[in-house]
């Protein structure tokens, strides 16, 4: 069994998420079952288990990731004229649609990009359901709300009318796609930082608001970003989507905190998802449920003795409210 060891920090949700997001491209790209989970030492580090394969096979199958998503024909790429603005054609947060005649061009630009990906190609598909979708479905006293249908974790902030897609996940694939194995490698062991896309500037939000502005690795990020694919966007008629991980207090918008768990025994990607949407993750971060110490017997139970919770940050900025995951705390359940 080959253990990767990465770096990373229990209370950074970036360390997380590129765990996560690494592990799904490993399985979608090798075809392999991997394992992940941290480390039970006084500073606690994530691991993944790839089998029998070598460090350099996963920079490879990371480097295959990126090329993939980097071709003109992929739904990463893939964009259409709307509103007046070139936009991500999937991307869940846009610029509302002005008419009915609009909803009907980007609904059936965004039926046309799924099609076209292979049924085979679950990993896409779990992306692109983790990400959600404007809402056409919500309003409130008459008033249009689309971004209800987006996951909470997608925090691109739209300056300018920018998206997720088109500025932020496809200039990844491609900084990452004209990298090599060895130049990947490096940077998803911390011992390169290379921010291409932010331009290694200190106030670079490459890691689009799983931790604070500064440079991240474009290798990281890439990974970490993949990592929502791990978090499906649960739709719901008469109020926000639900994102697994997120506590958004009723009649809020935003999140005030997220909670990650912390395994601390190999989980298959497929179990992780399992305790993800589980409500035992949610009921054992809320201590007034009724239901609490049984929640935290069962995630116990299942490998996980601890969960971190982040505070979040949301700027005043009313137009493009900017998002950040801060340090988190990490809360021993046993």
């Amino acid at each position: 069994m080959t253990v990767l060891e990465l770096p990373g920090d229990i209370t950074n949700a970036l360390s997380h998420f590129t765990l996560y997001g690494l592990a799904a491209i490993w399985e979608a790209e090798s075809g392999q079952r991997t394992r992940l989970w941290w480390s039970r030492a006084r500073t606690p580090q994530p691991h993944l288990d790839i089998g029998e394969a070598q460090f350099a096979d996963v920079a490879e199958a990371v480097n295959h990731h990126a090329c993939r998503h980097s071709a003109d024909d992929d739904w990463v790429q893939h964009s259409l004229t709307h509103e007046d603005r070139v936009t991500g054609t999937l991307s869940p947060r846009i610029k509302t649609p002005s008419s009915p005649a609009s909803w009907n061009q980007l609904q059936a630009s965004r039926h046309t990009a799924i099609d076209r990906i292979a049924s085979s190609s679950t990993d896409d598909l779990r992306m692109i359901g983790a990400l959600g979708e404007p809402a056409y479905w919500r309003f409130e006293q008459n008033t249009p709300r689309p971004d209800d249908g987006a996951s909470r974790w997608e925090m691109k902030t739209r300056n300018r009318g920018e998206e997720f897609l088109g500025n932020r996940l496809a200039p990844l694939a491609h900084a990452v796609a004209l990298r090599t194995r060895d130049q990947i490698l490096s940077g998803l062991l911390g011992e390169t930082l290379v921010d291409e896309i932010g331009g290694d500037k200190a106030e670079s939000r490459t890691a689009t608001g799983l931790t604070r502005p500064g440079p991240v690795d474009n290798a990281v990020a890439w990974c970490a970003l993949w990592g929502l694919s791990q978090f499906p966007t649960i739709h719901q008629v008469r109020r926000q989507s639900v994102t697994p991980g997120a506590h958004v207090p009723t009649r809020r918008t935003h999140p005030t905190s997220m909670y990650l768990p912390v395994p601390t025994v190999p989980l298959a990607s497929a179990r992780l998802r399992t305790l993800l949407v589980s409500k035992q993750i949610a009921v054992a971060t809320t201590p007034t449920d009724p239901g609490h110490p049984a929640a935290r017997m069962w995630l116990c139970n299942r490998g996980v003795p601890a969960i971190t919770v982040f505070p979040v940050s949301v700027s005043d900025n009313p137009s493009a409210p900017e998002r950040q995951v801060l340090a988190g705390s990490l809360t021993p359940l046993a």
